[in-house]
């Protein structure tokens, strides 16, 4: 049954909205939604700019300044035959060229420095220098003028972690639940996360508990399958093996630098903490997941 309240929300968020925002699921804060991590989403938005209206003109403009103002943000970089100085929309731009990633950022000996010329250098390799955030909305961009590889349907979460080298709340690293797809979970770790992890990796297990939250009581009139307390119920504390945590953490942190970790963590690799079955609890999970999907659909469909 579509709620006109919600319908008018997911119509506004779809025309009006940044192309940046997230979609607030909820009262809580804990569970939103980007069209960008969605097929159908994407095709809706993708259309709504290929007939040119002039809000969505405006929402383009309003992107593209933004990325635009990177270039009053000096960059220096460094090789062997010498120091050339460039801005973070080109970095940035150059990244997103395939010929010139292979090139430039796969080299140890190119070193780049966001303070000053003087430095302090960094490898460039190191991705250090990398903010998500912004080649995010690079990709955005992007998404609406040409085609780009389609991510599968994922929801985004804010759930606090704290994760247990062997369960022991001593040496134990902050992080946080940040993404939920079909086959697993983004976990966002703390800066310190690669080198616990390689500490860790003879550890049986990895726990990782969440943290208490204080939630507003959501009513009927948000869906069942939207409310905080549905996810944070259905979403069990779990553990990973050391080494398979050691593993997933360094498949990631090549492309991250050690300023923060976002790493990809299968649902055929965690244990459920729980008296229920893995399977019981996995089914319960991703029913809800899919029950949350198609209810976005239905939305999307009649904005």
């Amino acid at each position: 049954m579509i709620k006109k309240a919600t319908l008018k929300k997911v119509h506004e968020y779809l025309h009006q909205h940044s192309l940046a925002d997230s979609l607030a699921l909820g009262n809580n804060g804990i569970l939103s939604f980007h069209w960008a991590n969605d097929e159908l989403s994407s095709r809706y938005v993708k259309t709504l700019y290929q007939d040119g209206g002039e809000r969505e003109s405006e929402r383009r403009a309003q992107l593209e300044l933004e990325l635009k103002n990177l270039q009053q943000t000096p960059v220096w970089l460094m090789s062997r035959q010498g120091q050339m100085k460039s801005d973070l929309y080109n970095l940035y731009q150059c990244y997103l060229d395939p010929r010139l990633r292979n090139q430039w950022f796969e080299l140890d000996e190119i070193l780049v420095s966001t303070n000053h010329e003087a430095g302090p250098f960094q490898s460039l390799k190191s991705m250090r220098w990398f903010d998500k955030d912004i080649y995010a909305r690079f990709i955005y961009l992007k998404m609406i003028d040409a085609w780009v590889p389609q991510r599968k349907f994922r929801l985004s979460l804010d759930i606090p972690i704290e994760v247990r080298p062997g369960g022991s709340p001593f040496h134990s690293m902050k992080g946080k639940i940040h993404q939920i797809s079909h086959v697993g979970l983004v976990l966002h770790l703390c800066t310190t996360g690669s080198g616990l992890a390689r500490e860790w990796q003879e550890y049986d297990e990895i726990v990782f508990l969440k943290k208490e939250l204080s939630l507003v009581k959501e009513g009927s009139n948000v869906e069942s399958c939207m409310r905080t307390e549905e996810w944070v119920r259905s979403l069990e504390n779990f553990t990973l093996s050391g080494q398979d945590f050691y593993q997933l953490v360094a498949e990631s942190a090549g492309e991250q630098g050690d300023r923060e970790y976002f790493i990809f963590v299968p649902f055929n690799k965690v244990k459920m903490l729980s008296i229920k079955s893995q399977q019981e609890c996995l089914k319960n999970l991703l029913s809800l997941f899919d029950e949350t999907r198609e209810t976005l659909h239905h939305y999307i469909e009649a904005a």
